[in-house]
This record gives C-alpha cells, structure tokens and sequence, in this order.
C-alpha cells in the first residue's frame, strides 16, 4: 500500500433544511487500501458516498477523487469508478446475461467476461433467468459480479453483503481482498463488524453526520488489553517505551491498553508485584460500542484519528 492519498474530503457537508446529514467530513483515502465506513442507519455513510459520486450537490466543501472535482467533474469521476448501491433497481424483463451485457456496454464492454464467470462460478447464478425471477439475494450477487469486474481504479461498495447468504459473504470478502492486491481502492460500508474488520486496513466510525474516529486496523490488530491487579501500589506512570495507556482504574486494579512490543512489556511484568493478571485482545465491536454503545460519548465531542 503507498501513503498517496487518492480520495480526499475537506470539510463536506449535506444539508437539507435544518436537518444536516453531513457535517464537515475531512478525511484522506490511500490508493491500494480498503477503507471501511461505520454506523447505523442516518450516520452520514450512504450520504457520503453519494456525494463521492457527484450524485449529490455538497452544501459546502469539497471531494475529489484522483482530484478531480465529485460534483463539477462527476462524470470524469464515475468513469474511474464502480459502484455498488445500497438499494438496487434492475430491469426486470432482462436476463441476467443480457443485464450484464448492457451494463458492461457501458465501458465499452470491458469486464463482461469476467463479470459473467463471477457470476456463473462464484456466485452461482443462472444467467438465462429473466432478472425478476431473482431473488433479492440473487440480485446482489449479479450486481456484485459487475461490480468487481469493472476495470476500474476505486470500488465502491454501499452494504455489499445485505441480503446474502453466509458463503457468498465470504466471497465478497475475498474478492475485496483481490481488489486491494491488483491496486484497487475499496471503499466499504457495512453494518457487520466482523467483516469489516476482516478486510478493512482503515476504519471511520460516523455519528450523526460528523465523523468520530478513524482506526488503523494494522495497529489495532496487535493491541492488547491488560487487567491487572497489583499487590502494592499502583504505579503512578509507566515507562514510555511501554506504550501503555490507561482504560480503567478500580482501586488496585487496571485495565491497560498496550500497543508495544511484548518483550519488554514481560520484563516489566516480571519486576512488578502482581496478585492476578489477564492479557486479551479487542475487537472492533469494543471500539464502534465507545460511539454506539449504552454509554456512548456525545457526538458533538471532537474526536481524531
């Protein structure tokens, strides 16, 4: 992955009358990552997305994408782009092939082959059924299947595993994987959090329209928490090259984060006096629950990554 930002964001914002569906998003996408998007429904994520498209006239501030303009240059936009919608509308009276057909016509052709042995091999669907014989399922798969075959440099990708089954999810998952090694940059929306921490190399949690936090997956993958219960006193600091925080204090007792190397982190465990000690990990649930959960923060604080 390089550090070239390919998409970026800078303070954009949607408004519809007094209600605000996007407050001041400023975010940087590399090229070559899978950028995962979270939060409940009206938190901002399928807004953003359109906007990213040029389908949706920002109130103010900018997108672009390899930096051209979202709105002004939207169909230099869409050209670079794939796009996989939240909701899908197909036309009915077509095949599967046929709506494969008409759809890659639009780059010229290019990605039909590949769309339709996606489609066929992977997906498992009968291209010789008429498009309203599908199931909603069944129509996700065939529009997942021009999706990834679009010779195209961003994906777009709004809940793309809503409505399939178990194993499907698990090609869609593969296949963003592939996307990211042939250089592809995804953008990923989803409600599923094991799946987006899966395959995401970043994360951005939204609130309410405005954006609360951005997480490295890479460094999140090698946290751990620390419960440990001290005989003595509690340290009062630790020392840097520990890279400890602290999550939790209760009397004698401290939930630590630690984000260093293990070595010396067990030398200082050795030296210290210790009744009791356990060392886990974190999933994405734990930190998606700071901003969603029963105890969430307030959305107006002012979080970055």
């Amino acid at each position: 992955m390089t550090s070239k930002a390919l998409l970026a964001t800078r303070d954009l914002t949607k408004t519809y009358g007094d209600f605000t569906a996007l407050r001041q998003l400023t975010l940087d996408v590399r090229q070559g990552e899978v950028f995962g998007l979270l939060g409940p429904n009206g938190s901002g994520k399928t807004t953003t997305l359109r906007l990213l498209l040029g389908l949706l006239h920002p109130t103010s501030g900018q997108a672009t994408i390899f930096g051209l303009d979202c709105w002004r240059q939207s169909l230099q936009v869409r050209r670079l782009v794939s796009y996989l919608p939240g909701e899908l509308r197909m036309y009915g009276s077509m095949s599967g092939l046929a709506l494969l057909r008409f759809l890659s016509d639009l780059r010229e052709g290019d990605g039909l082959d590949r769309a339709v042995a996606l489609a066929e091999q992977v997906m498992q669907l009968n291209l010789r059924k008429k498009v309203r014989a599908y199931s909603t399922g069944m129509k996700q798969k065939l529009a997942l299947a021009l999706a990834f075959s679009d010779p195209v440099d961003v994906l777009i990708l709004d809940e793309p595993t809503s409505s399939l089954d178990p194993s499907a999810r698990g090609e869609v998952l593969r296949l963003v994987r592939e996307a990211r090694s042939l250089g592809q940059t995804v953008i990923f929306s989803g409600h599923v959090l094991p799946e987006v921490e899966a395959v995401s190399d970043r994360v951005a949690i939204l609130r309410r329209g405005r954006l609360m936090h951005i997480e490295d997956m890479h460094a999140r993958r090698s946290l751990r928490m620390l419960l440990i219960k001290f005989a003595d006193k509690v340290p009062a600091e630790f020392p840097a090259e520990l890279e400890l925080t602290v999550r939790e204090r209760n009397d004698q007792t401290l939930l630590l984060e630690h984000r260093g190397q293990i070595g010396p982190l067990l030398h200082w465990l050795d030296m210290m006096t210790i009744l009791d000690l356990a060392i886990g990990t974190e999933d994405l649930h734990s930190l998606y629950d700071r901003f969603h959960g029963p105890d969430a923060i307030d959305e107006e604080m002012v979080m970055s990554s």
